[in-house]
C-alpha cells in the first residue's frame, strides 16, 4: 500500500540491537523524520539524523559527533521487522571512551512460541576481552524436545551437532526467560547460563546472543543461522569489524567483498570459498582456508556473516551482511577522489543507475545535478549544472575501473568573486596506499594559475628506494632522470601525508620548497596526481599529473577536456595529433599536431607537438591517459588537456 502523508513509515519503531562490541542496545528510528536514537547496556542515548546514500539505494548513513574518520562507514539497510548495519559504538573496555563503526543486527520480531525454537543452527561468535584481545568460535548446535533442549559442539574442530564427539557436546534445559528472551542452563554445569532471543528476520529463525560477562570479564555476540545444504550466490550489503562498509558477492567459488574503509579508501578482495566436508555442516564454508588470513563463512535467507577463524590474523574478525535480492546497482557507482585542474582536489559521487551525482569541494561547498548519456559519443556522459551558462555544455565524463576522467564546471582558479569555468579533472577511487609501489619514473606535466596568468611546467622524475625518495629534474631543457645535470636534480624526501592515500613531498636542501600527491591506479599504470596551492605562493593554484615513463609511442584514440573549456575527440599516431574539439561557445575545430622525439637526452615516453603559428606544447600517455600541456611560451603557458584513451 502507498504511504500518504497522515500515514507513519511502517519501518519506523524501537529494534533491540545486538552490536559486534559484545552489548545489546535500543535503536529507535523515525524515517518520516530521519532521525535515530541508539541506547546503549547503560542507559546512554546518541541521537542524530540518517539520510540516504544516494550512490547506494536502500543505504542509509548515521550521523553522528562519535564518527572522526575520513569516511562515515556507519550505515544501515532494512527488512522487514530487522536493520543490519553498523553504528559508532563504544569500544569494548576501552577507558576513556573511544567509538568505532561496528557491525550489528536490530530485530523487532521474536519467537514467543518454544516450539518454534527447534531447529539446527550454526552459531558464529565473536568477543572481547580487556586489552582488546579478541577470539572467535564456530560451530553447530541444535534446539529440539519443542523449545527445551539447547545442544553445542564445542569442540576445535567444526561438526555436524549430530557428529559431535560426547566430550564435547554440551546440553541446556530451555526455559522461557522475560521480555522474549530464552535461557538455557547447562544441565551438568548449572551455573552455566545461556540467554538468547530469536528473531524471526525474512520468514526465518535467527539465533541471537550478546551480553557482558563480569567474571572473566568478556563481551560477546553470537549469531546463529538455520542449517542447510543449499548454498544460492548472493550479494549481501554491510559492515565489518574493520570499520569496512561494502558489498559481499558469494557463490560456490568466491567470496568477493568490494568496501570502502573509514580511512576513505576502496578496494575489492577476492578469497576462495571451500568446499563441505562429510563430518562439517553443510552451511558452513572455510573461506582463504590456504592463506594467512582464514574465514568462514554461512549464509541462509536474509543474511551472510563471516567470522575470522581462531588465528592471530583473524580472530574477532565479523562480517554482517544483509542479502539484497535486487538487481546488483552499476559497480561504477560510489565516490571518487577528484584531481582538478584549476587546483583543488574534491570529491564525486555517481550513481549511475539513476544518473545523479555530487561533486564537493574542499569547503564542503556541493553541487548536485543529473548526467546523461551523449546521445552522439557512446561512453561519454554530460553533466548537467545551474553553473553551466554558456551556449553549449562541453562538462562531460567518461569511466574507466575505479576510474573518472573529465571536465566539470569548476571554479576559476584564484577569482573573486567566484565564477565557473569547465575544467579537466581525474578522478580516482583506487588510490596507493603501500609506500613501495610509488617506486617508478613519470613524465610530469603541470601548470600554475594565478587570477590574471597562466605556467607550464615539464619535466621527469623518479621515485625509488622503495617509495621514499623523489628525484626530479629542475632544468629548462627536458632531460630523462638519469641524463638530468647534478646541479639540476633535486632530491625531495616522500613521506605519509595527511590522509592514507596521500603523500609528502620535501624537499631535501630547501624544506620551504614541498607538496603533496596521490599515486593512482589506473588501468596497469600507475598514475600521480597534485593539485592545491604552492605553500610558498598561495595565490598560485597548481595541478600536476605524471605518467609513466616508457620506451613505446602507441598509436591511440581518446576523449577528454582541456583548459579552454573545450571537449575533444584525439587520434595519436607515430608522429602525428589529431583533435577534433567544440568549445562552450559552440565553435567546433580541427586541431593538427606534429609529434617529435624529444632526442637522445629527452624523456622515451614524451613527444614535443609542433601546431602552425607559435603553439607548441608536449605531450605524454600511458595505457589509459594521454595529456599534453603548452610550452611555456605566451601563446600556450597553462593550457593543458586530459583524455582517456578508448
Amino acid at each position: 500500500m502507498a504511504k500518504t502523508a497522515n500515514t507513519a513509515d511502517a519501518r519506523n519503531g524501537t529494534y533491540r540491537v545486538y552490536a559486534a562490541n559484545g552489548t545489546q542496545q535500543q535503536l529507535a528510528v523515525d524515517f518520516d523524520a530521519g532521525s535515530y536514537t541508539m541506547t546503549d547496556n547503560l542507559g546512554q542515548a546518541e541521537s542524530g539524523a540518517f539520510a540516504e546514500d544516494f550512490t547506494e539505494p536502500g543505504t542509509y548513513v548515521f550521523a553522528s559527533s562519535r564518527i572522526t574518520t575520513p569516511a562515515n562507514t556507519s550505515r544501515f539497510r532494512v527488512t522487514t521487522d530487522a536493520i543490519v548495519g553498523a553504528f559508532p559504538f563504544q569500544v569494548a573496555y576501552s577507558n576513556p571512551a573511544a567509538y568505532a563503526a561496528q557491525p550489528f543486527v536490530a530485530a523487532r520480531d521474536f519467537v514467543a512460541t518454544a516450539a518454534q525454537l527447534d531447529g539446527t543452527y550454526n552459531r558464529f561468535s565473536v568477543t572481547r576481552s580487556p586489552g582488546s584481545v579478541s577470539d572467535s568460535t564456530i560451530l553447530a548446535m541444535r534446539l529440539s524436545g519443542s523449545g527445551t533442549v539447547l545442544e553445542i559442539c564445542n569442540d576445535n574442530i567444526v561438526y555436524r551437532i549430530d557428529l559431535c564427539p560426547a566430550a564435547s557436546k554440551r546440553t541446556y534445559a530451555v526455559a522461557a526467560g522475560i521480555d522474549s528472551t530464552w535461557v538455557g542452563t547447562n544441565v551438568a554445569n548449572p551455573g552455566e547460563v545461556a540467554n538468547f532471543r530469536v528473531a524471526r528476520i525474512g520468514g526465518q529463525n535467527v539465533y541471537l546472543a550478546g551480553g557482558v560477562n563480569a567474571s572473566p570479564a568478556v563481551q560477546f555476540l553470537r549469531i546463529g543461522l538455520p542449517e542447510s545444504s543449499s548454498w544460492p550466490t548472493t550479494r549481501g550489503l554491510g559492515a565489518s569489524t574493520e570499520g569496512s562498509w561494502g558489498s559481499n558477492l558469494i557463490d560456490a567459488a568466491n567470496s568477493v567483498r568490494t568496501a570502502t574503509n573509514p580511512d576513505s579508501s576502496y578496494g575489492s578482495l577476492t578469497l576462495p570459498v571451500g568446499g563441505t566436508f562429510s563430518s562439517q555442516p553443510a552451511g558452513i564454508r572455510s573461506l582463504n582456508a590456504t592463506g594467512t588470513r582464514r574465514y568462514f563463512v554461512m549464509q541462509n535467507g536474509p543474511l551472510s556473516i563471516v567470522v575470522g577463524s581462531r588465528n592471530p590474523n583473524t580472530q574477532g574478525y565479523i562480517q554482517i551482511n544483509l542479502i539484497d535480492t535486487g538487481a546488483a546497482p552499476d559497480a561504477r557507482n560510489g565516490r571518487y577522489k577528484v584531481y582538478a585542474t584549476n587546483g583543488s582536489r574534491q570529491t564525486l559521487a555517481l550513481n549511475l543507475d539513476s544518473k545523479r551525482y555530487e561533486m564537493t569541494d574542499g569547503a564542503g561547498t556541493t553541487d548536485t545535478g543529473s548526467f546523461a548519456e551523449d546521445p552522439a559519443e557512446a561512453g561519454s556522459f554530460v553533466f548537467g549544472s545551474s553553473r553551466i551558462t554558456s551556449s553549449t555544455n562541453t562538462a562531460r565524463f567518461r569511466l574507466a575501473k575505479d576510474t573518472v576522467v573529465g571536465a566539470f564546471p569548476f571554479a576559476v582558479a584564484q577569482v573573486t568573486p567566484a565564477s565557473y569555468g569547465v575544467r579537466p579533472f581525474v578522478a580516482s577511487r583506487a588510490l596507493m596506499k603501500t609506500q613501495a609501489d610509488l617506486d617508478g619514473t613519470y613524465n610530469r606535466l603541470g601548470i600554475n594559475v594565478t587570477a590574471t596568468a597562466a605556467d607550464s611546467t615539464i619535466t621527469q622524475f623518479q621515485i625509488t628506494n622503495g617509495g621514499t625518495t623523489l628525484y626530479l629534474c629542475n632544468d629548462n631543457t627536458i632531460y630523462r632522470i638519469d641524463n638530468c645535470p647534478a646541479a639540476s636534480v633535486r632530491t625531495y624526501s616522500v613521506t605519509a601525508g595527511a590522509t592514507v592515500d596521500t603523500w609528502q613531498i620535501t624537499n631535501v636542501a630547501n624544506p620551504l620548497d614541498n607538496g603533496g600527491f596521490a599515486m593512482a591506479r589506473i588501468g596497469d599504470d600507475n598514475v600521480y596526481l597534485s593539485a592545491g596551492s604552492l605553500p610558498s605562493a598561495p595565490t598560485t593554484s597548481v595541478f600536476r599529473i605524471g605518467l609513466p615513463e616508457r620506451v613505446t609511442w602507441p598509436a591511440t584514440a581518446s576523449r577528454g577536456g582541456a583548459t579552454n573549456g573545450s571537449w575533444g575527440v584525439v587520434t595519436v599516431g607515430t608522429s602525428s595529433y589529431a583533435r577534433t574539439q567544440v568549445l562552450p561557445n559552440g565553435t567546433t575545430a580541427s586541431r593538427n599536431a606534429t609529434l617529435a622525439p624529444m632526442g637522445s637526452f629527452g624523456p622515451y615516453g614524451m613527444r614535443s607537438a609542433s601546431f602552425s603559428g607559435p603553439e607548441f606544447h608536449f605531450a605524454t600517455q600511458s595505457g589509459k591517459l594521454f595529456a599534453m600541456v603548452g610550452s611555456r611560451a605566451p601563446a600556450t603557458a597553462g593550457t593543458l588537456e586530459i583524455d582517456l584513451i578508448d
